[in-house]
């Protein structure tokens, strides 16, 4: 552990003052955790840091050089893949004292914000003016639109980088990046709002690097209009199959604004209030009152006239698909719709089944269905109870939505373990195992660099090579989340 007398605290105090760092175990073991850490192995950082400009977080990683001091950063709120795991110990980068919103432009459409600003108050600011971001998914959100993927949202409702537009970056030499168009010099000031600009798209490679390609400190982001009329249309399906043709034939629309979906589980645990969930038999009603899957389709439209012809299309669309439109009452409905609206108060919701881990398929429509089935296998083989507030053993929670437009959907498994329970955690990490050799034999990629560290094995050799090159020549030391990505590195 980090101690006070350690020169790099002494030296990091001076950046960033007496009350921004911390040695102390316990409030540095907050943010050394992910949704999976008490299933598998633990790290600890040595420090925690929090710096609150560019300006010192360029003077951290300078000094983390001159120390050799591993760095790992923490944007905001719930922390995924394993990002913030100090595997070689050093400091966790606590970025959420950087949570300034430089700009929101009604011109370009985009919002400037640092690495600290969370969905909540991105969408509270950015409302004032009549725009909103588009957050992952469209659901819920505790966290903030930096975290381990630079990215959140789309026009469909998945993940999709083309939401970013540019991004200011500390590498691992302590040097500034910038992508996009704020690339030439003054024009981070003059025009940062234009995504491809001087060649290679460089805001790609941050996509899911979780600091080792450096620290994100500042972004450039889409925004959309908020219309008069923004409608979630609600879709129910007798199953997965009738959801993924009801969604294929909406998105192929071009109409909506966002469209996902979820499977009668996920969509109970949701909607329920708190009182519910401690009722096993109200419970089991309401989850039984839930079509098996659940979709929404939401649209934006200026006026009635337009908000009917879209109406009309999207009942076309799914009703061909053998899906119907579904409402719900009072509370119930009200929490569906918080959820198709991205509210982070929702988030709570989603995440009454933690500890779980969100396993992700991402394979053409076509294949979903085959997907779903490799994955039930295994929980049939390891007989691996997925239990509701109802008390009943179910399939998982599962989140469905496609990948920017119909190429790719992706679909997501919440796979739950009892952290206090050892043949809970055995048969957990066998699932990992066995669903991840699964997903490779399928041929669906994983969205995050933290699986290049298993993987990196079957990748091209150029490939692999080209992001080793990178990574050696922005952080010859290797202070920036070693072992993160690269095992060795």
């Amino acid at each position: 552990m980090g101690s006070v007398n350690d020169e790099f605290y002494k030296e990091a105090q001076k950046i960033v003052g007496e009350k921004n760092i911390t040695a102390d175990k316990e409030d540095i073991i907050v943010y050394c955790r992910d949704e999976v850490s008490q299933a598998l192995k633990s790290y600890m950082a040595d420090y925690a840091v929090i710096p609150e400009s560019t300006e010192q977080v360029q003077a951290i990683v300078k000094l983390a050089n001159k120390l050799n001091i591993a760095l790992y950063p923490y944007s905001y709120g719930t922390n995924l893949s394993g990002g913030t795991s100090p595997r070689k110990g050093g400091a966790m980068v606590i970025l959420r004292k950087m949570n300034r919103i430089w700009e929101i432009n009604e011109e370009t459409k985009t919002a400037t914000i640092e690495s600290g600003v969370t969905w909540s108050k991105l969408i509270y600011e950015c409302q004032k003016v009549g725009l909103e971001p588009l957050p992952l998914g469209g659901g819920p959100h505790t966290g903030g639109p930096v975290g381990n993927y630079s990215l959140g949202g789309g026009p469909t409702g998945a993940i999709d980088l083309n939401e970013v537009v540019s991004l200011e970056i500390v590498l691992g030499n302590g040097e500034i990046l910038r992508t996009g168009s704020a690339a030439f010099q003054g024009h981070e000031e003059i025009n940062p709002y234009f995504r491809i600009a001087w060649g290679p798209n460089l805001t790609e490679l941050y996509r899911g690097t979780m600091g080792s390609f450096g620290i994100i400190t500042k972004m450039v982001r889409r925004l959309y209009p908020v219309r008069p009329i923004e409608e979630p249309i609600q879709i129910g399906f007798p199953d997965l199959a009738t959801c993924v043709e009801g969604m294929r034939n909406v998105v192929n629309l071009g109409i909506c604004k966002q469209v996902t979906g979820l499977n009668r589980i996920q969509a109970a645990a949701i909607a329920a209030e708190s009182d519910l969930i401690k009722d096993p038999v109200e419970y089991k009603k309401l989850e039984d009152s839930m079509a098996a899957w659940l979709m929404v389709a939401r649209i934006s439209c200026h006026n009635e006239d337009q908000a009917n012809v879209y109406r009309k299309l999207i009942t076309d669309a799914i009703t061909k698909a053998g899906g119907a439109l579904v409402q719900y009452e009072g509370k119930i409905q009200e929490n569906l719709e918080q959820l198709w609206r991205g509210s982070s108060v929702t988030a709570c919701h989603y995440l009454r089944h933690e500890p779980n881990l969100m396993a992700f398929f991402y394979v053409p429509p076509s294949k979903i269905v085959g997907a779903y089935e490799k994955t039930m296998e295994i929980v049939k083989k390891l007989n691996y109870p997925m239990t509701s507030f109802s008390g009943d053993v179910y399939e998982p929670r599962m989140y469905l939505a496609p990948w920017e437009r119909t190429e790719t959907f992706m679909i997501e498994f919440d796979v739950e373990f009892d952290p206090m329970d050892e043949v809970s955690i055995n048969r957990f990490r066998q699932f990992m195992g066995m669903f991840f050799e699964a997903t490779i034999e399928y041929g669906s990629p994983q969205a995050s660099a933290g699986f290049f560290r298993n993987f990196e094995q079957g990748l091209l050799p150029s490939y692999s090579k080209l992001l080793r090159d990178i990574k050696n020549a922005t952080d010859p030391n290797h202070v920036m989340a070693p072992a993160a990505v690269f095992k060795d590195i």
